[in-house]
């Protein structure tokens, strides 16, 4: 793999030690324009067509959750084996930096500063603000630190990419995007591939008959399980409706709070919840169209810090996004605004468990839903949104007279 990369000239090298399936479809549709492209990850269940010959993966350190000690370990073996993989690379090469480590964007500034290479950075969760809401550190030193080294990094970078218009406000209350070369945040939504995950009759789904769902209004919760995500909220509506047997609650996933729910099902003996790890991506137009409501409950606090992706892979499914969160999001205010979603505020788990109830209980209600739901997601979440990336990197980098050639 060494001498492949470094033998190879890469237009491309994306950096991301989470890359799953979102950017996995980018680089992908990216390496058509520019190829041979390289992406470095430590995601164990990144798979790339295995005809595609435009990319090159190479097998960084992985992403290590379990603790808070061993998530910065894991963050720092990645970064700083980011340094030799780019370093193996020629300076023509634009790197494409995800934020995962948090810190990665230096990378990008060192190789800028050292042989004037360009970098983008893609910013998928604002930190340290998200840590902050969570409580997880106080907005004193560490919190100034953090935002100096995003200041160096973000600043410097030749295109600052986010994924709603909440996130490119909150970081431009704090950095200063007019020095990037795009003098701008370029916001561009994440999507789900509309034609791969699409509606299906429960009848007809092998993963719907297996686990019981056939006659059941399911809530779906599909994704990380992780601390900006309000699972408890979820469960208490759980116990809420534990007499109710036409509902029911699965969770699919890992992650922080994911022993909440185990914890849940046993001491409160709950027949209403079913748990799963992580599906395979073959599994997943089947996994989610067993469900008929996505649950998407922010943590109180980190709404303009996050946008959770499952959202677009519910709608896309055709199920209903029923929103949990305490203020407005570019999310909530765009699905409202096309009627095919509900949204509840945070901490009203009476009104939540009554919207459950009354889509469980009206067909022609949640039908409709649905409908909409899956009409907004190909108008506006579709894989076509990595072509807006194309667009935007042709526009701010590339060489008038070459379009695969970024200028110098």
């Amino acid at each position: 793999m060494v001498l492949l990369m470094k033998s190879s000239k890469m237009k491309i090298v994306f950096l991301n030690q989470m890359a799953g399936q979102l950017f996995r479809e980018l680089i992908e549709d990216m390496a058509k324009e520019w190829s041979p492209s390289l992406l470095y990850s430590g995601y164990p269940h990144t798979t790339l067509t295995q005809d595609n010959e435009s990319i090159i993966f190479a097998t960084g350190p992985r992403y290590d959750r379990q603790s808070t000690i061993k998530r910065i370990s894991s963050w720092l073996h990645f970064f700083i084996k980011s340094f030799f993989v780019v370093g193996g690379q020629p300076k023509s090469a634009l790197l494409f930096i995800v934020s995962n480590p948090p810190f990665l964007g230096l990378v990008g500034l060192f190789f800028k500063l050292d042989r004037k290479q360009k970098y983008v950075v893609l910013v998928y969760d604002v930190y340290p603000d998200v840590l902050i809401a969570l409580g997880t550190i106080a907005n004193g030193l560490i919190a100034k630190v953090w935002r100096f080294i995003n200041r160096l990094t973000l600043e410097r970078a030749a295109i600052v990419f986010t994924i709603s218009r909440d996130m490119a406000e909150l970081l431009e209350q704090s950095y200063d995007f007019r020095r990037t070369t795009a003098g701008m945040a370029v916001v561009i939504p994440n999507w789900a591939d509309v034609e791969n995950i699409k509606p299906l009759n429960k009848m007809d789904n092998w993963f719907a008959i297996k686990h019981g769902q056939i006659g059941k209004t399911t809530i779906l919760y599909s994704g990380n399980m992780g601390n900006t995500h309000d699972i408890e909220s979820i469960l208490a509506v759980a116990i809420k409706l534990r007499e109710n047997d036409h509902i029911h609650f699965m969770f699919i996933g890992e992650g922080a709070k994911s022993s909440l729910v185990e914890r849940s099902i046993r001491e409160d003996c709950l027949t209403n919840i079913t748990l799963l790890p992580y599906q395979p991506e073959d599994v997943l137009p089947f996994s989610l169209t067993a469900g008929d409501i996505g649950i998407v409950a922010y943590q109180p606090g980190t709404e303009g810090c996050i946008v959770p992706s499952k959202t677009y892979y519910y709608m896309s499914a055709g199920l209903v996004p029923l929103v949990f969160c305490r203020s407005e999001t570019d999310l909530s205010r765009m699905v409202e605004e096309n009627n095919c979603e509900i949204v509840v505020r945070s901490g009203d788990i009476d009104n939540l468990a009554n919207a459950i109830l009354r889509l469980s209980e009206d067909a022609a209600l949640l039908s409709s839903y649905k409908l909409r739901s899956r009409s907004t997601a190909e108008q506006f979440f579709s894989r076509g949104n990595t072509a807006l990336f194309v667009k935007s990197i042709k526009k701010y980098l590339t060489n008038t007279n070459d379009a695969r050639t970024f200028s110098a």
